[in-house]
């Protein structure tokens, strides 16, 4: 079996920028952090790419990996300088659905109403709507991402997508 070509890095960030941000930003839902997130992630990506194997996993699959540990990494600094308070989480930019001034800029009724079911749902859901939706992974991707199958992913979106519904009324 012939070996995937590894495409140059640059490549890899034109394409997949975008699909990584817009699965942090789903996460989080603040801007300024989720530009944060995603510099560090693509920071990384490229100080680590000579180590990528294309036979191991995806390029989806890695920057989601590594967009994910950045995330958590964040969130255990923000617990480690002793932020314990919700009021300090929200100060702090990271309580999804906090003051997000992008909110005020959304005009379309569609982009208003993700959002606020967006912000209903716990970090796992956000993280898994993510995956799905802004970075199309296919369920064998997400489940290799997840350490699941295929089958929990699936009942686990379907899931997911019915409390969706439900929140949007």
């Amino acid at each position: 079996m012939d070996k995937p070509e590894k495409r140059p890095f640059e490549e890899v960030y034109d394409e997949y920028y975008e699909k990584v941000f817009k699965s942090v930003y789903v996460r989080l839902l603040h801007m300024e952090n989720t530009e944060d997130i995603v510099q560090d992630t693509f920071v990384k990506a490229m100080k680590a790419y000579d180590r990528y194997d294309p036979k191991v996993s995806s390029v989806y699959t890695w920057l989601c990996t590594i967009a994910t540990n950045t995330l958590y990494d964040r969130f255990r600094k923000i617990d480690s300088d002793k932020i314990v308070s919700l009021e300090d989480y929200m100060e702090a930019g990271f309580e999804p659905g906090s003051a997000d001034p992008e909110l005020e800029k959304l005009t379309d009724g569609y982009a208003r109403s993700a959002y606020v079911i967006l912000s209903r749902l716990n970090d796992s859901e956000r993280n898994l709507l993510s995956m799905r939706f802004g970075l199309e992974m296919s369920y064998k991707e997400m489940a290799e991402v997840l350490s699941s199958n295929e089958k929990a992913v699936g009942k686990k979106m379907e899931r997911l997508l019915k409390k969706c519904r439900n929140i949007a009324g």
